[in-house]
């Protein structure tokens, strides 16, 4: 392993190099959430179940795919 682990809580490494990215103390207690990296800190934001997540892109795909014409304004 290129870098240390924590001797407690959690550490994101990444895979093609090992090298620790972010390290945390608690993982969230949610069946789903997104989880956002700023340097080596760590944050999550808890889902609801209906919730949907996607990118402005994937919306105008979507609109597209359903017959709309999409317009820049």
């Amino acid at each position: 392993m290129a870098a240390k682990l924590p001797a407690a809580g959690y550490a994101v490494v990444r895979c093609s190099d090992e090298v620790v990215v972010a390290t945390f103390h608690d993982f969230p207690d949610f069946d789903r959430a997104l989880t956002y990296r700023k340097g080596d800190e760590i944050s999550f934001m808890p889902l609801k179940s209906d919730e949907i997540i996607g990118t402005p892109t994937l919306v105008t795909q979507m609109l597209e795919r359903a017959g709309y014409r999409v317009s820049q304004v």
